[in-house]
């Protein structure tokens, strides 16, 4: 599904611009520097997927990271720390730089600054606390492109389903087959975490996993003991787990008994004590922020979605009455 839509971006590019085979040798060489920038509050497969598409547009990807400050002036308050939105987009696959701190309103003097030749967004509203686009400038100055936004998920979504305590994203996939799959898997992770876990169903974390550049291939449905068949078939040299509990599996073993027999497993500090419980815990704490953040964000767009359509019937309307 990633290298679909790779060659999908791809073609579009061709489409836009000359292929490298006509440009003269002097543009052949030039490095196509990109500029993205957002929020990227709660880093998920949809941020991934616009930065794939953009960096599919050029050479090397610059990312602009927002604050803390400017995000909870404009948008209201992030779950994640901006130090930790920093990291977590320096170990996005397709990123090549990251800019901490970049301005919420992308400007041709910021892409001017780090040499980029465009500024990329998916195709959903982006706006200021006034109501402006915040594309606007680079828009009207023909420096801007658009990718397509990743359908059934946001920020906003994951939010809502930590607050709602919901579980209808387990059921949004038509193929019975693969849901069958989606339910077992989500039941496995909802055994031994309980609650509302897991937050996102098996296809979006797996797309999740596959966006990290420290990530080389991801097995689906792996067993939840590391036993002795996984291990000869992939032919693993080192089991490494974090510093969070290991729950036991359901006879009661450790599932980890093998590799540690084996002497090939490790405990890593990523230096880090996040957990997806502390995350829920933030949003639970500040339920109400997060809720008039959701009401406004929804709001905000409607009106601009409104004044685009009675903007298009207007013009519909002259049309009609010129050729009349």
């Amino acid at each position: 599904m990633i290298r679909n839509g790779s060659h999908a971006a791809a073609e579009e590019e061709e489409q836009a611009e000359p292929s490298s085979s006509s440009r003269s040798p002097e543009k052949r060489k030039r490095v196509i520097r990109v500029w993205c920038d957002g929020c990227y509050d709660m880093v998920h497969y949809g941020h991934a997927n616009q930065l794939r598409q953009a960096k599919a547009m050029g050479d090397y990807l610059v990312v602009g990271v927002h604050t803390d400050e400017e995000i909870a002036k404009h948008k209201g308050p992030p779950v994640f720390t901006q130090a930790e939105r920093y990291k977590m987009i320096r170990a996005t696959k397709w990123v090549d730089e990251i800019v901490e701190g970049a301005p919420y309103v992308s400007t041709l003097e910021t892409l001017d600054k780090y040499n980029c030749d465009f500024c990329v967004h998916g195709d959903d509203i982006t706006l200021t606390v006034d109501g402006k686009d915040t594309y606007d400038e680079v828009k009207r100055m023909g420096r801007y492109r658009e990718c397509k936004r990743t359908q059934g998920v946001s920020t906003t979504d994951l939010v809502g389903r930590m607050l709602l305590l919901t579980k209808s994203h387990h059921s949004n996939v038509d193929n019975a087959a693969y849901q069958l799959h989606t339910d077992n898997f989500g039941k496995e992770v909802n055994r031994y975490k309980g609650k509302n876990y897991p937050i996102m169903n098996i296809h979006e974390r797996t797309l999740s996993v596959l966006a990290c550049r420290y990530v080389s291939e991801v097995v689906i449905g792996a067993p939840y003991a590391v036993g002795k068949d996984l291990l000869d078939h992939f032919k693993v040299d080192l089991v490494c787990h974090g510093k969070t509990e290991v729950f036991s599996d359901t006879d009661g073993t450790d599932p980890y008994a093998e590799p540690k027999k084996r002497g090939i497993f490790r405990i890593l500090d990523s230096g880090n004590n996040l957990t997806t419980d502390d995350i829920v815990q933030r949003i639970i704490e500040n339920r109400l922020q997060f809720e008039a953040r959701n009401q406004k964000k929804e709001a905000k767009e409607m009106a601009v979605i409104e004044a685009l359509k009675h903007k298009e019937d207007s013009l519909k309307t002259d049309a009609a009455l010129t050729n009349n």
